[in-house]
């Protein structure tokens, strides 16, 4: 299908600032949960044949420590810490309150969002540095930060789904962890962090699932085999579409969730994301209810990046030079469909979008 540039209904003049304000206030607690995360959970002093010790907690469910016999130093280290503790909650608690009012002002403007599900998960995946590092977001879910970018609501593609896909990505050219990064904790951990539920399902090791069922699963490209040891997942190795989302350059936004907070997604360079689900509405594999989806969503991202992108993610010559054969016969099909000629991309300034923004690091 042909979506004419009518069908996108533009955000308004105002949705940049809101979206804008929002990540501020969402990197502001974001700061302040990672250094929470850092800290032991909890400091106390408990006796031991008659000696008080302090008492370091570092997880929730480690038994804890001894920092020392009561000492100047230890009650220096204890009221240290509880000060720190103290301050950083307080900081949460702020910039949730301003996330509220925020992400208030950015859903009455009707720009998308994404459930709280989806939302606790990469708020907690961000915090430990597991999302932008080691994993970005595909799927149906990566469709909002599609819209952000373009500055305007899809007539098709960001629909509703019940489950929730990842891709790994560390070390290659979209991840943003650094050369010598300190390891964090594995994706499995992450979840469980959030759900104690989450377990890895045992007929499908790239897949875990809560007590709920709801499902959280881990793609991987080829040439990313095999993950680390740590990692619980085992995600399948043979999907050669997995290769073509690690291409391009990825985006980056902060969205609000249904009951005002706020989240942050990470996901792949739209061009490629919609020609590989146009490939996925072909690939025999595919699960033939999900076709006509995957048709939907690739037409729709094309279309969005011809009007929306021309300056940014054009659909060029040297972007058809990238692609491979199959991948370059889908995309000649919907050109000529359109009558879209890549040596003559559409480009005005009418087209700007808000700037694409990637995470620090």
């Amino acid at each position: 299908m042909v979506y004419e540039k009518s069908a996108f209904n533009r955000f308004s003049p105002d949705s940049e600032r809101v979206i804008a304000n929002l990540e501020a206030a969402y990197e502001q607690g974001l700061d302040a949960k990672r250094q929470l995360a850092r800290l032991p959970v909890s400091m106390f002093w408990r006796t031991v044949q008659g000696t008080e010790y302090l008492g370091v907690k570092i997880s929730s469910n480690s038994n804890g420590t001894t920092g020392g016999a009561r000492s100047a130093e230890t009650e220096a280290e204890y009221e240290q810490f509880h000060r720190d503790k103290d301050e950083l909650k307080a900081q949460v608690e702020r910039a949730d309150q301003l996330i509220h009012e925020r992400a208030g002002l950015y859903r009455s403007m009707r720009l998308p969002v994404l459930a709280d599900r989806q939302g606790e998960l990469l708020r907690a995946l961000d915090v430990e540095g597991v999302l932008r590092h080691d994993v970005l977001v595909v799927g149906t879910n990566a469709f909002c930060a599609y819209e952000l970018l373009c500055g305007a609501k899809f007539p098709t593609g960001n629909e509703e789904t019940e489950d929730f896909d990842l891709a790994w990505c560390r070390g290659t050219k979209v991840s943003l962890a650094s050369a010598g990064e300190e390891r964090h904790r594995t994706l499995l951990q992450v979840l469980q962090g959030v759900d104690s539920s989450y377990r890895i399902n045992p007929e499908k090791k790239y897949q875990a699932v809560n007590k709920e069922g709801y499902e959280v699963e881990l793609l991987a490209a080829p040439s990313l085999a095999p993950l680390p040891k740590d990692q619980a997942f085992e995600p399948m190795y043979s999907l050669i579409e997995q290769e073509w989302l690690l291409n391009g350059n990825p985006v980056a936004f902060v969205v609000a969730t249904v009951r005002r907070r706020a989240c942050p997604v990470y996901v792949p360079d739209p061009r490629w994301m919609a020609v590989h689900k146009l490939w996925l509405s072909r690939k025999p594999e595919r699960r033939a209810s999900k076709r006509p989806k995957d048709k939907r969503q690739g037409e729709v991202l094309l279309d969005a990046c011809r009007y929306f992108l021309a300056d940014t993610y054009p659909l060029d010559l040297n972007f058809v030079f990238e692609l491979p054969a199959e991948l370059r016969d889908l995309f000649d099909v919907w050109a000529t469909e359109r009558g879209y000629d890549p040596t003559k991309p559409d480009s005005g300034p009418e087209d700007v979008p808000p700037a694409s923004r990637r995470f620090r690091r």
